[in-house]
């Protein structure tokens, strides 16, 4: 709800071969100006790593703004309000984590045997695997029939990636690991996960998140935030920016 306050622009960073405009269910709540951002062939024709994406769209949007990313996405915008240069006055991760891969010290990620046979099922066909990938961030939701309904349309869409840069951006995955950024980010900060996501299994006591961040559990919600538990995100959502001393306008 508008209180009359000057609301900032909310800008939305989307995940691995997935459109910004498929989490439109949950950022058309949002009362000022949104820009989505796709991780799509155009963007990462101009960008070969995480921190170049971040510099790119820092460079696109420096004015002071809440930054919102799913998935891979919540990697970029965790990076832009590290970087400090007062561009995100407040970051939102949906499905989000610090490192994608588990390892001996990180056991809320994707296995390295789930992930080695995903990567070599994208080199090789990537339309099927990232059909299986939309139906894998739905996989074990309370609604995952309407869910997949939900997703219907898009699956007809296609991915706005291509092979090669599907495959470049799915390295990002593998590789970084931004445990200390979350660790120690002072921007205010909001982790929204799902309580049955079986992608990366995060849970807030795994984050070991610093006083000025949050983190708010979905029931019932998998991996994908942009379908039928939209309305519970942005509660979240509404209640953590009503808590910022800044007086959004939510």
């Amino acid at each position: 709800m508008n209180s009359g306050k000057v609301c900032p622009r909310l800008v939305v960073v989307s995940g691995w071969g997935v459109r910004a405009e498929m989490l439109s269910a949950l950022f058309e709540y949002w009362p000022g100006d949104v820009v989505p951002v796709s991780l799509d062939d155009d963007l990462l024709a101009r960008c070969h790593s995480l921190s170049e994406v971040t510099d790119e769209l820092l460079s696109l949007y420096p004015e002071p703004s809440v930054w919102m990313g799913w998935s891979l996405g919540s990697q970029v915008v965790m990076e832009a309000a590290a970087r400090g240069t007062g561009a995100v006055s407040s970051v939102i991760t949906l499905g989000g984590f610090p490192k994608f891969i588990a390892d001996n010290s990180w056991s809320s990620g994707m296995t390295p045997r789930e992930f080695r046979a995903f990567a070599l099922g994208i080199h090789r066909d990537s339309r099927r695997y990232w059909l299986h990938f939309l139906l894998l961030m739905i996989n074990g939701a309370a609604k995952e029939g309407a869910e997949r309904q939900s997703l219907k349309a898009w699956l007809e869409y296609g991915t706005p990636v291509s092979h090669d840069y599907l495959c470049k951006s799915l390295l990002w995955l593998e590789t970084v690991d931004q445990r200390a950024l979350w660790r120690s980010l002072t921007t205010p900060a909001l982790h929204v996960m799902g309580e049955c996501d079986i992608v990366v299994r995060s849970r807030g006591a795994d984050l070991a998140l610093p006083a000025s961040s949050h983190h708010a559990v979905v029931p019932g919600m998998a991996h994908w935030p942009g379908g039928c538990f939209a309305s519970d995100c942005w509660d979240a959502i509404q209640a953590f920016l009503g808590s910022q001393k800044a007086g959004l306008c939510v």
